[in-house]
């Protein structure tokens, strides 16, 4: 019986600590093209910042995620409605593919705390993290 017992316990251990839920919270950067961006998700939210002209920091959007696809409205002067699919690649890297006109886009978490208040100061630590990235 403790044999039996022992043995439910590990399968059941190992199924639920096995469970890979990812969670897209969190903040994130990308290059498309040589230009630096970064995109910010929290809950059903999320947020640019770019020096695109049109962009810059932008307010936070609701998003609607269903499955694996991510439903928004794009930033800046054009609004055009996005459709994108999402895939972890690994534990910091994400795939965020827009369905709508073919371009990839990988995403590296950035594992540092943001500070969206002090204008200044996030604009001088994003040009550092802009800096220090390999966007060509």
């Amino acid at each position: 019986m403790k044999l039996k017992l022992w043995n439910v316990t590990l399968i059941i251990t190992l199924f639920f600590g096995c469970q890979n839920e990812q969670k897209l919270d969190g903040n994130y950067s990308m290059c498309n093209n040589g230009k630096y961006s970064e995109i910010y998700f929290k809950k059903d939210s999320m947020r640019v910042a770019s020096k695109n002209e049109w962009v810059k920091l932008s307010e936070w959007r609701k998003i609607e995620i269903t499955n694996n696809t991510l439903y928004f409205e794009s930033f800046g002067e054009w609004k055009d409605n996005w459709k994108a699919e999402i895939k972890f690649i690994d534990k910091n890297k994400t795939e965020l593919h827009n369905l709508i006109t073919g371009v990839k886009l990988n995403l590296e978490r950035i594992n540092k705390n943001l500070n969206f208040k002090n204008q200044k100061e996030f604009w001088e630590k994003f040009r550092d993290r802009q800096n220090s990235g390999n966007c060509k």
